[in-house]
């Protein structure tokens, strides 16, 4: 099995302290508390805000409430849903932003402003995550030891579920502590899965490094399974902070203005550049423009290298398509991942405000695209680590929320949550097995090597204790192997005797 949009690497980067409240007043009052218990910590980097008590159309936190309980260190508060953070002056002055710093991407990786033109302190994804490597790096031994235990326990998690092979999505900004590891496991042979590494672009200037990177990494890192040959984009933001590329306005936010992280002219040249180079694309999109400005740049791109166009592109997460953009998708030969495990219901979600009821009610669209023919992957987008991680991990979890719509009984808020709508988005056990398989292979340019069993391919074999079509539907999750190969080795498991 492969997991096709992954982050084991990330796991351990970040370490945060956590505060909670169940209003502003007491959240701060937390912060407050955390910053007198860490007198000596340079910064205060916490998790995670509540992204309903804050974000009100394109208004958010503000730093003032920040500078009012700590006003003499820097503050780096990050947000639950992980791709925007709140920060107070004094992390702005150590960062180096100001009222005049230009935005990386105007509407998307944002230092937002309130309406006199200042700095709130709330930041909007690449626009924060540039800072990460130069402001959090390993500072000392027992966080880089703490990474590495935690990447190596992920590993170990996803190989005991009988992934094999996966794409790591990105590393924002810590590749080098992250490929050098994954590389000196790869040469002691402890490597235990085929890893195939990325580049991130999260803001536009880091288009221009994204092939020399490329190149740097297979000269330093490559080795028998860790290998890197697909460049990441995010094309988009999220819907929960509005940075997401829509083709309408949010339902809350008249003074929303869509943009993408590049225009289609700028995607299809750089497509054609990857086309030299003979790599492929992975794209985060979210909202249906993205959708839409990374099929109109394939398109071009295709009509102009026509036969011999290389790159097969990507485009992951796929909250909102334009309904006309479908069947452009297998047309153009675009491959679709999705992350099967977000799929279940969600009470009182921003989003559905956002979005407006008949946008939320469409989102998730996985079975129209693979009735129509198009390829479909599965993945586990997965990093925060945590109690949870070795569920979030599971494919058997993604199996089962794809297949149901629903979370599993045991995270219901209510008697019946329901199914998420559409419910006829529901994907049959054979869809994702195939895609989790097959479609997965494809995705990574193993077609020929693994995905299938079939004569001249390397043994990846998964047996599992229960039969997945004979497993009551909301038990799937709970399933696990009890056998693991890769190239003819048992590596998890034993077999029956």
């Amino acid at each position: 099995m492969i997991d096709a949009h992954a982050h084991p690497g990330y796991v351990g980067v970040e370490e945060f302290g956590k505060v909670e409240g169940d209003t502003k007043e007491n959240l701060l009052a937390a912060v407050k508390e955390y910053a007198d218990e860490h007198p000596d910590d340079e910064w205060l980097r916490l998790c995670c805000w509540p992204t309903a008590m804050f974000v009100h159309g394109n208004k958010g936190p503000n730093k003032k409430e920040l500078d009012a309980v700590v006003p003499d260190r820097p503050v780096w508060f990050v947000s639950e849903a992980w791709h925007d953070s709140w920060l107070n002056s004094r992390a702005l002055e150590v960062i180096g932003v100001d009222k005049n710093t230009p935005d990386p991407r105007p509407g998307l990786a944002t230092y937002v402003v309130d309406d006199e033109g200042e700095l709130t302190g709330w930041i909007k994804e690449g626009a924060g995550w540039q800072h990460f490597i130069d402001q959090f790096g390993f500072a000392d031994e027992a966080h880089k030891q703490s990474h590495e235990d935690k990447m190596k326990a992920a590993l170990q998690i996803l190989s005991a579920n009988g992934i094999t092979t996966l794409y790591d999505a990105g590393n924002f900004g810590f590749e080098d502590q992250v490929y050098s590891l994954l590389a000196e496991l790869d040469i002691e042979g402890r490597l235990p899965v085929r890893y195939e590494g990325t580049y991130q672009i999260y803001t536009p200037d880091r288009i221009h490094e994204a092939i020399p990177e490329m190149k740097r990494y297979r000269k330093e890192y490559a080795g028998q399974r860790l290998q890197f040959n697909t460049v990441k984009l995010f094309m988009d933001g999220i819907n929960e902070d509005h940075s997401g590329g829509m083709l309408k306005p949010y339902m809350d936010d008249a003074s929303y203005v869509a943009n993408t992280m590049l225009s289609a002219e700028e995607l299809r040249d750089f497509l054609m550049e990857l086309n030299k180079e003979k790599m492929d694309l992975h794209v985060h999109t979210i909202g249906d423009l993205a959708v839409r400005t990374v099929l109109d740049a394939v398109e071009a791109a295709q009509a102009i290298a026509k036969d011999d166009f290389y790159p097969r592109v990507t485009i992951a997460h796929l909250e909102l398509i334009d309904p006309s953009d479908l069947p452009r998708i297998k047309e153009l030969g675009v491959i679709c991942n999705f992350t099967p495990w977000w799929l279940g219901v969600n009470h009182d979600d921003v989003v559905e405000v956002s979005l407006g009821e008949e946008r939320y009610a469409n989102m998730y669209k996985p079975k129209s695209l693979f009735d129509m023919g198009a390829t479909v992957t599965f993945s586990s987008d997965e990093w925060w680590g945590g109690d949870l991680l070795r569920t979030y991990l599971s494919p058997y979890l993604g199996m089962q929320v794809g297949h149901t719509r629903q979370y599993p009984k045991e995270w219901w808020e209510t008697e019946d949550d329901g199914i998420r709508p559409p419910d006829n988005e529901r994907l049959s056990l054979e869809q994702l097995i195939e895609g989790y398989t097959r479609n997965g292979a494809y995705q990574l340019r193993k077609e020929n090597k693994i995905g299938s069993i079939e004569v001249g391919k390397l043994a990846d074999l998964v047996v599992l204790e229960k039969n997945l079509f004979e497993v009551d539907r909301y038990e799937i999750w709970k399933v696990k192997p009890s056998t693991v190969m890769m190239e003819g080795e048992v590596i998890q498991g034993s077999l029956p005797e």
